[in-house]
């Protein structure tokens, strides 16, 4: 994953419209970052800061530049986009103030936002590498996962399923199971969120089953992903997604409101979580001006915390600030900030009670600000 975390900028700005210039000048910062993010060592050479710093500024103020296209506006990608600003930025003034661990760590978790909102367009919605109009340096790869992850970035699906499932063949074949089910779960969420195709997915993780060579605790997980996966077989959803907001009301009722009261953490609701959140940001995505928005911006937000800490990527978080901040009227709003007020104490909860940092407390009093009074 190293090397691909900021593959997202040479793409995000063809997937989501933003101008060609844009997206030229990130694949140019890019291409001159990629030998020093594929070493954490050579990142932090200081005889390489100078050519470092003046790739991270560059990716910045292309993003910055692109700030103008309407659809990072929307709520449906405004969260990922004021993330990976923000993670810009401050990586920036880490690296400027000598911090470049901390720099280091911004830039990856850049990853996860960028495969965060491009997991959320449409399969049809291609990107310039979908059209060959530019092909990915795979000799730059020597993980094959890391290959994966590049590819799943800029949409070449079937690529990175057979790059994640070399992955896998080489964990098991070394008889190192270290990670493995990381390049499971991607090869789910592409089936699920993306593609939403239960009957691939069924086959695949069914084969698998059947290897002698697989822990039982992996093969526990894979069963968990296929039983649900059954469930969905006959989701007309899956099919033709949602026409109308009643649809959707009605989907919400029926598939995400009963997970409120399970438990979600031992993978047995992942495939319900990545469908779901799968539908519903197609269907934000085609209709930006929905008066679902806040209910849809709470129940992203909602599926998208669980996944995360299943190990997925998501912004669950920024969800559902958004849904306060643009919202604040909406009855959908006091729910928002009770599940990210609850999200916090979870995130900083220790032996000793929650410790949340200052920051943070200071957050959700404006968070809470916003709401009309009792």
């Amino acid at each position: 994953m190293k090397i691909t975390l900021l593959i997202c900028l040479l793409i995000i700005s063809s997937a989501l419209a933003s101008p060609v210039l844009q997206m030229n000048r990130a694949f140019m910062a890019l291409s001159e970052l990629i030998p020093y993010l594929s070493e954490e060592k050579k990142f932090k050479e200081k005889t390489n800061r100078v050519i470092v710093e003046k790739n991270i500024r560059e990716l910045g103020q292309a993003f910055k530049d692109a700030k103008h296209a309407t659809v990072l506006k929307e709520d449906l990608f405004a969260p990922s986009y004021s993330v990976i600003r923000e993670n810009l930025d401050q990586s920036l003034t880490s690296f400027k103030k000598g911090d470049v661990d901390f720099a280091y760590w911004r830039l990856q978790e850049m990853t996860a936002q960028c495969l965060d909102c491009h997991t959320r367009l449409p399969p049809s919605y291609a990107s310039s590498f979908q059209n060959g109009e530019m092909v990915i340096d795979t000799t730059k790869f020597k993980d094959p996962y890391d290959l994966g992850i590049a590819q799943m970035i800029v949409r070449r699906y079937a690529e990175a399923k057979a790059s994640f499932t070399r992955s896998i063949q080489d964990k098991l074949i070394k008889e190192d199971e270290m990670d493995i089910d990381r390049p499971f779960k991607q090869i789910l969420l592409m089936g699920t969120k993306v593609l939403k195709d239960p009957e691939n997915q069924i086959a695949f993780f069914s084969d698998y089953l059947k290897n002698e060579r697989l822990s039982p605790e992996i093969k526990e997980l894979l069963s968990l992903w296929v039983g649900d996966l059954k469930e969905w077989k006959n989701e007309p959803a899956l099919n033709s997604g949602f026409s109308t907001d009643q649809e959707v009301e009605k989907f919400i009722n029926k598939r995400l409101k009963p997970l409120t009261v399970q438990m979600l953490f031992d993978g047995s609701r992942d495939v319900d979580l990545l469908l779901a959140s799968g539908l519903l940001s197609h269907y934000f995505f085609q209709n930006p001006n929905t008066k679902l928005a806040p209910d849809l911006s709470f129940w992203l937000g909602w599926a998208e915390i669980y996944l995360k800490r299943e190990d997925f990527f998501g912004s669950g978080d920024r969800f559902l600030k958004q849904c306060i901040r643009r919202y604040p009227k909406h009855p959908m709003a006091k729910q928002c900030f009770e599940h990210y007020k609850e999200n916090v104490e979870f995130e900083f909860s220790g032996s000793r009670g929650a410790n949340i940092p200052s920051d943070m407390k200071e957050e959700l009093k404006e968070l809470e600000s916003l709401l009309p009074k009792k």
